[in-house]
């Protein structure tokens, strides 16, 4: 017992000291778990389909995302570049024209001397590439992201070999719960992965089309940013908001409200009844924990800390479940106090 408790505390110190250290590397490699789920939770089927390995379809799975990847953009990178130049030749005369809306009130020349032709040039550019920034500036770099997609490849090829691995540096007696543990938070980020992957594309595709039914330009554009910033929950929908609310402000005034009303439709259809049933509650994570969770890792490790919290926090509820409420507060023997605790 007494040798299972120091290699347990010789572990959290050194995962605390790298957190404390180098936290960017922790969380490189978690994004690396993440990704190396979604390309097992996509592959074993197709394996199981071919009747092939399940590293063959993991590799079938990644070299079809990719050139899946690669066709979108060739596309459409034309007409997503110019989109974005429209979209930096707009915003503006957008800002401008809100500015002279609110004329009169107060803060209002404050908000003028913010939206001058002088100041606005610079955000006009930062706001033209937030495509692009989006992926490589939350993750750091190129190299981060193509380390990123060698640790999901890698992991996800042989996973067992990986967890063989870590569980060799747990004492005997801690393994059997560790083993548990790895397989519970496996389990919620998958559910998660899967439940917001879903999200993302029925936001954007449900975006597109009424923004293009209501004639705002630069639907596929929006859709894109608004499909990507899905990703972050709670936060991601309002952030996805703001574009499309000034591209609309700068054709007609009077689509504000039916702009906003699309945003709250699909967010709250998608958040609050397609998003659950498609997770089935693998991974439930609380709403204020989960803002609680993106404040905490945005103040202390950026965007990509906030991108990184809703997985963090689900796999840290089902790794807590487990070792911590069922392995160890938790009697066995008691089922009367089990099913309070775990309906």
């Amino acid at each position: 017992m007494r040798h299972d408790s120091a290699t347990l505390l010789i572990l959290l110190a050194v995962v605390a000291v790298l957190f404390w250290f180098v936290p960017d590397v922790i969380l490189i490699v978690f994004a690396g778990c993440l990704l190396a789920v979604a390309l097992r939770a996509a592959g074993e089927p197709v394996a199981r389909h071919l009747g092939i390995a399940p590293h063959w379809g993991v590799m079938i799975v990644a070299l079809v995302a990719l050139v899946l990847i690669g066709v979108g953009l060739w596309l459409g990178f034309n007409s997503l570049a110019a989109q974005a130049r429209e979209f930096t030749q707009a915003v503006p005369r957008v800002l401008q024209q809100l500015a002279g809306l609110v004329d009169g009130l107060p803060g209002s020349d404050w908000l003028k001397q913010q939206v001058s032709p002088e100041k606005m040039e610079p955000a006009a550019q930062t706001a033209a590439s937030v495509a692009v920034r989006g992926v490589s500036g939350t993750l750091g770099a190129l190299g981060n992201l193509l380390l990123i997609v060698l640790l999901g490849l890698y992991i996800a090829s042989d996973p067992t070999l990986y967890r063989r691995g870590a569980l060799a540096l747990l004492a005997p007696g801690l393994r059997p719960r560790a083993e548990s543990t790895l397989n519970a938070m496996a389990h919620a980020l998958r559910g998660w992965l899967l439940g917001q992957m879903f999200g993302m594309i029925f936001t954007a595709v449900v975006v597109f089309l009424g923004l293009w039914a209501m004639g705002i330009p630069l639907a596929g554009l929006l859709a894109i940013l608004t499909g990507l910033f899905n990703f972050i929950p709670y936060l991601g929908p309002v952030l996805g908001c703001v574009p499309a609310v000034l591209i609309a402000a700068s054709q007609d005034p009077s689509m504000i409200p039916w702009v906003i009303a699309l945003f709250f439709v699909s967010q709250n259809v998608e958040g609050n009844f397609l998003t659950p049933m498609v997770q089935k509650q693998a991974s439930d994570v609380p709403p204020a924990l989960l803002l609680g969770a993106q404040a905490l890792f945005g103040t202390g490790l950026g965007f990509l800390g906030i991108m990184l919290a809703a997985p963090i926090t689900a796999a840290a509820m089902a790794a807590i479940k487990v070792s911590y409420v069922e392995g160890w507060v938790e009697d066995p023997a008691d089922q009367e106090e089990r099913h309070i605790i775990r309906p």
